[in-house]
Order: C-alpha cells, then structure tokens, then sequence
C-alpha cells in the first residue's frame, strides 16, 4: 500500500469511497457482509448431579437462532477456576434445529475431572461462548445404599487382629441384606469365597481413578462375575455376615487400595456418604 508523507508523518493511503458510502463490516466468523445474528434460544442439561462413569451421561441439549448454518464450539467449563475442561466444534450447524452434546466426564488429558460444579457454554466459532446450563459431578458413591453407621475403633482401618494382623478396611454397619453399590464404575476383578476371613468377597477397579475397592462378608454370592464391566452405582451385593463375621452384627468390610496396597479409606467414605 502507498505511504504519503505529511509534515514528516507517515499516513497509510485510505481506499476512496465510491459516492461518499460506507463500507460494511464484515461478520468475524462467517466473513458475511450480514451479521451472524446469534441468539442461544433454548438450554437443558441432565442430570444435575451426575456420577463419573455411571449409566447415565451428562447430556446438554440446546437450540439456537442465527440468519444462517453456523459453526459452533461447545465447552465444558469449571465454574471455580473457570479453565475449560472439554471442548468440541459442531460444524454448520442449522439454526432451529435440537442439537445434543454427551459427556463422560473425562478431561482434554483423558483424566476424570475433579468432584466439583461444571457448565456448558455453546457459542460461534470467534466469539464468547454463552452459558447453557450448569450441574455438579461427583466421582464416588458411598458403597452402602441404606441406613446404615460405622464400627468405631473396633473397625477402624489399622486395628489390631488375631495372628498379629491388623484390620486393613474399614467395617460399616448395615442391616443384612442391605444393597451394596458400586462405589466408582470400572470393572469387576474377582469374585469368590473365602470362608477363614472375608465370606463372599467382589474386588473392584475404578476406572481412571487408579483405586481398587473391596468389599466382603456378603451375604450370599454376588450378581456379578469376574471380568463384568459395572458402572457407578450399579448393585454388586447385599449385606451380610459371612466368613469371620457370623458372630458381629452384619456389616459391610470395605477396602481402598492403590494397586495392591489397603490405604485408609474413612476419610473418603465420609465424604462420599455427606452427598449419596
């Protein structure tokens, strides 16, 4: 483009306008002479508080206006930090029309997000994205889905036992026969029996969580099978009292382990049991 100089300044030489009219701005992510015209018409997500890798995904169903097919870009936000977890592109999406988005919960790095409140945003390729609803998810479930208490020391991880063992769960009081969950989805890795200790026993490995969960003195075998792929939340026993347990009122044995090392789980527990 030429430069002209005046008094010493340099001046970037401007197009004439032809007839003293104006030229139109032109759309940012259309490149239309028009503008997009953009309205987020209609918002749902469900369900408001979902759990990582249960049977039902969270799922954003939304609705826009614009003059024309647009591309999209859809978020997943965390709503304390604001850093954004998941992100996807819709191309030439058509104005009117439902349009859904599932989620596993899964972040950019393949890695679970953290328990916390997330939101969708969905806007134009270019420009801000518009809040398009809100939900909290969490990673765990308390594994024991009925009334039920704790042991106290007598059950505490780290008590001493018989033989110089020491107690590596931690025991929770239920009626027999209460159900049993899954406490993180994943997968099952054994199902048995052992009538000196544990009764009938399910180990369980979370997926993505890098935890192993052990539960045993069920009260008869369990419904599922080594090998079976569970969700969060899905049924893997009920309450009872088998192997060392028949003379202690029926209770849940729970272990956490990292591989194959018990860690104490109360802590976690606890805080699965303050939201299930």
């Amino acid at each position: 483009m030429r430069r002209l100089l005046v008094t010493g300044v340099a001046l970037m030489a401007l197009p004439l306008l032809g007839g003293g009219g104006a030229v139109a701005a032109k759309d940012p992510v259309t490149g239309s002479a028009q503008a997009l015209g953009f309205q987020l018409d209609a918002h749902r997500v469900g369900p408001k508080r979902p759990l990582f890798d249960g049977r039902k995904q969270i799922k954003l169903s939304y609705r826009f206006s614009a003059n024309r097919p647009a591309d999209l870009r859809i978020l997943v936000t965390d709503r304390r930090s604001g850093k954004t977890v998941a992100r996807w592109r819709q191309r030439a999406a058509e104005p009117g029309t439902r349009l859904r988005r599932r989620w596993n919960g899964v972040n950019r790095r393949g890695r679970a997000v953290d328990d916390g409140r997330y939101e969708f945003r969905v806007g134009p390729l270019g420009r801000p994205a518009r809040f398009a609803g809100g939900f909290e998810i969490h990673g765990h479930v308390f594994p024991v889905d009925g009334p039920h208490g704790d042991r106290g020391a007598i059950g505490e991880f780290g008590a001493p036992r018989n033989g110089g063992r020491i107690h590596e769960g931690f025991d929770i009081l239920a009626g027999c026969s209460t159900p049993l969950v899954a406490a993180r989805g994943g997968r099952v890795r054994k199902v048995g029996y052992d009538g000196r200790l544990y009764g009938w026993f399910v180990l369980l490995s979370g997926r993505k969580s890098g935890e192993r969960y052990f539960y045993s003195h069920l009260i008869a075998r369990p419904p599922i099978e080594t090998g079976d792929r569970i969700y969060t939340g899905d049924r893997v026993g009920q309450v009872g009292q088998t192997g060392n347990a028949a003379s202690t009122p029926c209770h849940l044995h729970f272990e956490l382990r990292k591989g194959d090392r018990p860690i104490d789980p109360k802590r976690a527990l606890r805080g699965w049991d303050r939201w299930s």
